[in-house]
């Protein structure tokens, strides 16, 4: 059942649904925590302190994705449970596909001539700290 959970997605006409049952709490928990506690008014009339700024805000919005994800794992694991009829499994990644996602992801690889997966190649390598000592 992990591997349905992990390696799935829900039809197109309930994941419409769990989206929309997953966004509902965190629209809610937007407007309470920026209109009902009034930090959009103090925001914009210039009294809000710069640590709820810099602590409140990035808290506030971290809270909402975790409440998103939350509900939305609670709910499809709910459907893989219940009804796994309304899930379907994602398939394994072709060998050509894989190689566009390298190609994506470390375009310039074949430009410098640089294995990404080689442990030498990295900019943390110390060598060049022992070849500066041995020229002086």
């Amino acid at each position: 059942m992990f591997c349905l959970f992990r390696n799935s997605r829900i039809i197109a006409p309930y994941n419409f649904w769990v989206n929309f049952i997953s966004l509902s709490p965190v629209l809610y928990w937007l407007h309470f925590a920026l209109i009902e506690k009034q930090f959009l008014d103090n925001f914009f009339s210039g009294q809000t302190l710069f640590v709820d700024l810099l602590l409140g805000l990035p808290v506030v919005l971290v809270f909402a994705i975790v409440i998103y994800a939350m509900i939305f794992w609670v709910l499809k694991l709910a459907i893989v449970m219940a009804v796994p009829s309304w899930v379907v499994k994602l398939e394994p990644l072709t060998p050509e596909e894989d190689e566009l996602i390298d190609d994506v992801f470390y375009p310039a690889v074949d430009d410098i001539g640089i294995d990404p997966k080689d442990s030498e190649n990295t900019p943390n390598n110390t060598n060049h700290r022992q070849d500066n000592k041995e020229s002086k």
